[in-house]
């Protein structure tokens, strides 16, 4: 069992729900005897705590991780999207994909989602680079990366957010992290002129 894997799965368990030993033996297709051995190892070396409040990183067990974060609405996954993934995937040990809730489609585009929240997040969830696929805040993405406190958000190329306001708004929440702008496999691959596309 990999340290890293053990870390990534109490990670990305706890952006969800208290994380329990079976639930993350589970996760990592051991035994709850081998998860007990490596965990009493990542116990010693300070990276992990357990006890009632269930199995949870330390502050050391946190900055072994480099958490990435990007967002987005997901209603027709597309070449693009896989693209910005897979290059995403690559800045750090874990990929946390937002999903946009539908009452944000409804304010960004005017218009009713294509798929409701529930079956874009699970889509999403599905692609292979993907550790974990979350709902956003119906508010503002600083909420979000309150919960998920990442190490770097990265936007693809057509995201509307700002690098300097993201990252200065973070850190008004006390969480240091870094932007980085995607390029773009093809710039015909776009949600909004796929549809105009299919709707010409």
């Amino acid at each position: 069992m990999k340290k890293t894997n053990v870390l990534k799965a109490i990670f990305v368990a706890s952006l969800d729900k208290k994380v329990t030993p079976a639930r993350l033996s589970q996760a990592l297709d051991v035994s709850e005897l081998e998860l007990e051995k490596g965990l009493g190892s990542l116990k010693k070396e300070g990276l992990v705590r357990t006890g009632g409040t269930g199995v949870r990183l330390t502050p050391k067990g946190r900055q072994k991780l480099r958490v990435v974060f990007i967002g987005g609405t997901f209603e027709v996954i597309h070449p693009g999207h896989l693209y910005t993934i897979q290059e995403a995937k690559k800045l750090g040990d874990v990929l946390v994909v937002v999903v946009a809730r539908d009452a944000t489609v409804r304010r960004m585009k005017k218009r009713e989602p294509l798929a409701p929240e529930e079956r874009r997040v699970e889509v999403v969830g599905a692609i292979k680079p993907v550790d974990v696929a979350i709902l956003g805040s119906e508010t503002n993405i600083y909420d979000t990366l309150e919960r998920v406190r990442p190490d770097v958000v990265s936007f693809g190329c057509y995201h509307y957010h700002r690098e300097q306001e993201v990252q200065r708004e973070a850190k008004k929440r006390g969480i240091e992290l870094s932007v980085v702008r995607l390029g773009s496999l093809d710039p015909s691959l776009k949600t909004s002129k796929i549809l105009a596309q299919l709707g010409s």
